[in-house]
Formats: structure tokens, sequence, C-alpha cells
């Protein structure tokens, strides 16, 4: 009779331990797959954010070489969407990606405001738009390389940003000025 107690206690502790150990590997598993679901998501909004500065450029570009008559001018830098930072990403090697989706709203507000000041210092409206034009593909090209990186560290499919014969890397790089933030 002894024997059967001791049987039946140590299954039961044995049957308590392994269903907690495995009710924690299960939400461990959980954790992570909304984590890279909420990566993925942050990426795609990165990405779309830098075509949307793409095309900006290219309608900017058209306006330029037209005078005006099409297109439309960048008179300040694309409004940032909303970018959820969530828990997940706070782990090795996951921290600095975080860091910089915080720090990203931050920096595009910085570089509308460069163009802004700009027009405030000089009313000069080519020099603006020069301005607006550049830190719009500053910005693009870096929420498309923070895109990347989120990818990478998140062990997520790779994307190229290239549409038929519109490729949004090479418009965003062709934009930056040489000479930095000077007008």
């Amino acid at each position: 009779m002894e024997q059967f107690f001791s049987t039946v206690i140590t299954s039961a502790l044995v049957a308590t331990i392994a269903g907690a150990a495995i009710n924690a590997w299960l939400e461990s598993r959980k954790e992570k797959q909304v984590a890279k679901f909420d990566a993925l998501s942050a990426a795609v909004s990165l990405e779309g954010y830098a075509i949307t500065c793409a095309e900006n450029l290219a309608d900017h570009d058209l306006a330029n070489a037209s005078d005006g008559h099409a297109g439309s001018f960048i008179g300040k830098v694309p409004v940032l969407p909303d970018l959820s930072i969530v828990a997940g990403f706070i782990k090795p090697q996951k921290a600095e990606i975080a860091h910089r989706l915080m720090v990203f709203p931050q920096e595009v507000r910085q570089a509308d405001q460069v163009a802004a000041f700009l027009w405030d210092v000089t009313v000069d409206v080519e020099a603006t738009r020069a301005a607006a034009a550049d830190q719009a593909a500053r910005m693009g090209l870096y929420a498309s390389e923070l895109a990347k990186d989120i990818r990478r560290v998140f062990r997520l499919p790779k994307r190229d940003l290239v549409v038929g014969e519109f490729d949004v890397t090479k418009v965003l790089k062709e934009n930056i000025r040489a000479d930095g933030n000077d007008a």
C-alpha cells in the first residue's frame, strides 16, 4: 500500500511539473510568434514609408523637369505612419532595433524641421524644396534599411522594393544631395 501511495504521489508530482513546463514552452512559442508578427508589421510599414518617399521624389523630379507643369514639388518630409514597438523587441540583439524604431519618428520630425527652418530663414522656394527632397530621400532610405534589419534580426522573408522599373532604393539614393544638408 505504501508503494501505491508513493507511485501516485510521484506520478502526480511529475505530471504537475511536466504540465507547467509544457505550458511555459507553449507560451514562449506564442510570444515569439507574436513578436515576429509585430516585427513584420513594423517592417512592412517602414517599407511603405520608403515607397511613399520614393514616389514623392519621383513626382518632385517630374515637377522639376516640367517646370511645375506636371507632378508636384516636395515641400516637406512625408508623414511617418504610426509604428508599434512591443515588449518582444526588447531582447538581446533586438533591443537595438527597438531603439532605432523608437527614435525614428523624432528623426523624421527633425528632418522636416530642416526644410521648415530653411524656409523661415531664407524664404528661398528652390532651396527649401531641395532640402525637403534631400531629407525625404534620407528618411526613406533610413526606413528601408531599418526594415531590412528588422527582417534580418527576426528571420523574416526578404523583400526587394522594386516594382517593375521603379527601384525604390535607387530613387532614394539618387535624391540624396552630396553636399549634405546645405542648400
